[in-house]
């Protein structure tokens, strides 16, 4: 290879290295996880489990926790994808379920927006285990 062109692929290379660095020096590790709660719960609505409805508890400050509904309505939260969990303190709840693939409803949210988009939803996760459960009314207003 000529002389020039060898340059370029070692500056290249230099280049791609350090970028590389940078992004594994910037990832967050194990100590960026803050103290975290446990936290399950079971959704209903109108007394009936919600099935395959998400669920985010977002704090006043940090980053939110998220779960989905299971068969039975039942849920845990997630901090990330390795750790279960939400931070302590005061959450803003938002639980939203989409129509089955290919429905006519498939893209409307089926529970209410005030307990999703304009949620009056809150919780109070407790450090230790959290057990909260909600009882949502497809009715109310």
């Amino acid at each position: 290879m000529r002389p020039m062109l060898m340059n370029h692929l070692k500056f290249f290379q230099a280049l791609s290295l350090f970028a590389v660095s940078l992004l594994v020096g910037c990832s967050g590790g194990a100590t960026d996880t803050p103290e975290l709660s446990q936290v399950t719960g079971k959704i209903t609505m109108d007394g009936a489990p919600l099935t395959k409805a998400s669920i985010t508890f977002q704090p006043v400050s940090g980053s939110s926790s998220v779960g989905m509904t299971d068969e039975t309505g039942e849920y845990v939260l997630a901090y990330n994808r390795n750790t279960n969990g939400a931070v302590p303190g005061k959450h803003t709840v938002r639980i939203s379920k989409r129509g089955e693939a290919g429905s006519p409803n498939d893209t409307e949210d089926q529970v209410p927006v005030q307990f999703n988009r304009d949620s009056k939803l809150t919780a109070e996760v407790k450090p230790g285990e959290n057990t909260i459960n909600f009882d949502l009314d497809s009715k109310a207003k």
